[in-house]
């Protein structure tokens, strides 16, 4: 499914007076209604009813503008759309060469004439309803051979003015226009940041454009603003490098809590295009400032809360380093399920204890592509909270989601974390290279069920070997500081070995790119160095999604011989 359908739009802006559908020259009468705002209600009558929901912006004397309606599909989750420009002369609104776009075919039919009545609320004097028709989308799944009724009031929604406290949050959700899944992440200051279908939403600069952000409009409007600055590979996001803009606003709970998100949005650059998103807010996470920010850094244990029909191994280990690389595990009984790539504190405040991914997370599912192989997904999404307990310092707990595209059940997957006593430094213990040369052994699962053995030696070089007759090559560079149980690894890799027997098993593994990643010793409760764990990936070439890259990685968790 591609994920952008392109269409021809018309933007004729109306005279404002006289006229109507069908050649009707009535002349408007009665007081002047002013129709901006965000407006709810529905669309046909009997078994054709849809639910409708949609804006009007004022424009500049109150009186109409730019218009969007979005309404249920018949046979579709999504919403077909009819927009253009509407304008109120008195109580007659009318809009003519709008468009249509049906999601069910994919198609687009110009020149719809809407008319209708506008009227006040009798106490507040606001425009309070609208009701009329629009003609036919001739040609497309939607087509009815005559009009069809509207009714719709004026929304609840337009008491929420906009501002950048009530956006800021994260909101997904799927399927839209042909979008696939989307996330967006919206910071306190309104940048916009995460992913629609295949392409990355860059909430910096860059040479696509400005970043992308999330404005409230003035004037208590509930409207925010949209400018989305798309990039990715032509084959997954064809909009790469083009500015997508358009308009938002919130849905809420009974607290008054933003529980949800509609978009409307439209290609600013580029061929033409449009879609809606509606979506669901994550649960908000209160996140309080700390003068001295806690660090992510250390070696982590803990558990997995899957979408609800979804089964898998619940029990995660891995590691973070301090500059934020980030490399998980799953325990299962064949190879491992892996989340790595780098953490960064969320929109770069140095103050806060919130960690997400920089649009580089990448997951391993060891069952997709058949069990010998897996499958790498990029573009997760992690977004995660520090906590400490009693005030002591030090992080004492990690929790989150991470979520990408065709994510099974449809819902990011939840963690919690504790550090893993396993990994924990001895009293008194000083991590440096001395403390951990030696020889590891680790019986076959993350290599093709063949052993592997390696030595560390005391000026940082790895050796070893496979059963399936790898060479294993590498190098420990020394601890990461801060008397962290961690050590830099680099350049591993394996070679297949000269003196296998042609008629051997060879190595399989040989063709992989260079890894980098960590190393951390375990301990027994007498702090002895019982067994090392060795975490790497490592990716060749610029382009996976059109085969001119290649990802590998190592989980090494072998006992001390």
């Amino acid at each position: 499914m591609k994920f952008w359908i392109p269409l021809v739009y018309l933007a004729t802006v109306l005279a404002g007076c006289g006229g109507g559908g069908g050649g009707d020259d009535e002349t408007p009468v009665g007081t002047q209604q002013y129709p901006g705002g965000i407006w709810e209600g529905t669309v046909g009558t009997g078994a054709a009813q849809r639910t409708a929901i949609g804006y009007i912006d004022p424009g500049t004397d109150g009186k109409g503008g730019a218009f969007f309606l979005a309404r249920g599909a018949a046979g579709a989750t999504a919403y077909d759309a009819i927009y253009g420009v509407l304008r109120a002369d008195k109580t007659v609104v009318q809009a003519t060469g709008a468009t249509y776009f049906s999601v069910q075919d994919g198609k687009f039919a110009s020149g719809i004439a809407v008319r209708g009545t506008a009227s006040a609320d009798p106490v507040t004097a606001r425009t309070s309803a609208i009701s009329g028709n629009y003609s036919n989308p001739a040609a497309t799944a939607a087509a009815t051979g005559m009009t069809t009724p509207f009714k719709l009031a004026y929304s609840s929604l337009n008491n929420y003015a906009a501002t950048f406290a009530l956006i800021a949050g994260t909101y997904r959700g799927s399927g839209t226009f042909g979008t696939g899944s989307w996330v967006l992440t919206v910071s306190s200051q309104g940048l916009v940041s995460g992913r629609i279908g295949g392409c990355t939403i860059n909430s910096a600069d860059n040479p696509n454009g400005p970043g992308s952000t999330a404005a409230p409009r003035s004037g208590g409007s509930p409207l925010y603003g949209l400018n989305l600055n798309m990039s990715g590979n032509t084959l997954d996001c064809p909009v790469t490098g083009t500015q997508q803009t358009g308009v938002a606003f919130l849905r809420f709970d009974s607290t008054g809590v933003p529980s949800g998100i509609f978009a409307f949005i439209t290609n600013a650059t580029g061929t033409p295009n449009v879609y809606v998103l509606e979506g669901r807010a994550d649960p908000r996470t209160v996140t309080t400032p700390s003068p001295t920010p806690l660090s992510v850094a250390g070696n982590w244990l803990g558990s997995l809360t899957f979408p609800a029909g979804v089964i898998g191994d619940s029990s995660v280990y891995g590691t973070v380093l301090p500059d934020g690389g980030m490399f998980f595990y799953t325990n299962s009984s064949f190879d491992y399920n892996l989340l790595y790539g780098r953490l960064i504190r969320y929109n770069n405040d140095a103050t806060t204890n919130r960690f997400v991914t920089a649009n580089d997370g990448v997951y391993f599912d060891r069952l997709l592509g058949g069990t010998a192989t897996g499958q790498y997904i990029v573009n997760v999404l992690v977004d995660g909270t520090l906590e400490s307990a009693a005030g002591s310092g030090q992080a004492t707990r990690f929790s989150g989601t991470y979520s990408y595209p065709a994510q099974p059940g449809g819902e990011p997957t939840a963690f919690t974390m504790v550090p893993d006593p396993l990994y924990a430094l001895p009293s008194g213990a000083v991590p440096n290279l001395a403390l951990i040369t030696g020889v590891y052994q680790m019986a076959g699962k993350a290599f093709g069920d063949h052993t592997s053995t390696l030595t560390l030696w005391a000026d940082g070089a790895i050796t070893g070997v496979t059963s399936n007759n790898c060479l294993i090559v590498g190098k420990v560079l020394g601890e990461l500081g801060s008397g962290l149980n961690l050590y830099r690894v680099e350049a591993f890799s394996y070679l297949a070995d000269p003196s296998t027997p042609a008629t051997s098993i060879t190595c399989d593994l040989k063709d992989g790119p260079s890894e980098s990643g960590t190393a951390s010793a375990q301990f027994d409760n007498a702090g002895n160095v019982i067994g090392l764990r060795i975490l790497t990936a490592g990716v060749s070439g610029n382009n996976e999604q059109v085969g001119t890259s290649r990802r590998a990685h190592t989980v090494f968790d072998g006992r001390r011989q």
